[in-house]
This record gives structure tokens, sequence and C-alpha cells, in this order.
């Protein structure tokens, strides 16, 4: 179990944003999860389900694709040994 097995489309919060990676092209591409769920065979499907239907956004392409949940929160420097 991972959390694209443990987490379906509707868990996450509407403006969440993810990451679609093209793993043939390298191309990438940014969804919220709400316009995800516009999709109607996508609005009850878990990430893994979702990673598996979606296709590359390029036209000559169409390769499958990776999903990663980007980073929301608020990043901090490292000041481990600073006094």
């Amino acid at each position: 179990m991972n959390w694209k097995t443990d987490l379906r489309l509707d868990d996450l919060p509407a403006d969440e944003w993810l990451e679609a990676l093209c793993l043939a092209c390298g191309a990438h591409q940014y969804h919220t999860a709400e316009i995800l769920l516009d999709q109607p065979e996508l609005k009850h499907a878990h990430l893994d389900e979702v990673e598996a239907r979606l296709r590359c956004h390029r036209k000559r392409c169409q390769g499958p694709i990776r999903l990663f949940r980007t980073d929301q929160g608020d990043t901090e420097a490292f000041t481990g040994g600073l006094a």
C-alpha cells in the first residue's frame, strides 16, 4: 500500500495541486483536484487509478503519466549547527 492506493481523488482538498509527469517525453502539467473531479469517471477513483487513466497532454505523445503531490507547505532553511 502507498499513498496512491490509500487516497481517493475526492479525499483531497479541491485546491490541492497534482503534478503529472509524462514518462515518455518528460512533459509535465499541473492539475487541481477540482479540475480532475469534473471528469465523471475519476470522481471516486483512487489516485493510482487516476494515474493509470490520464495520458500526456501533448497530442503526438499521449504517453503514460506519473502523479506527484506538490508541496503546499512553507519551506524553512536548514539551521542545524548554527548558533
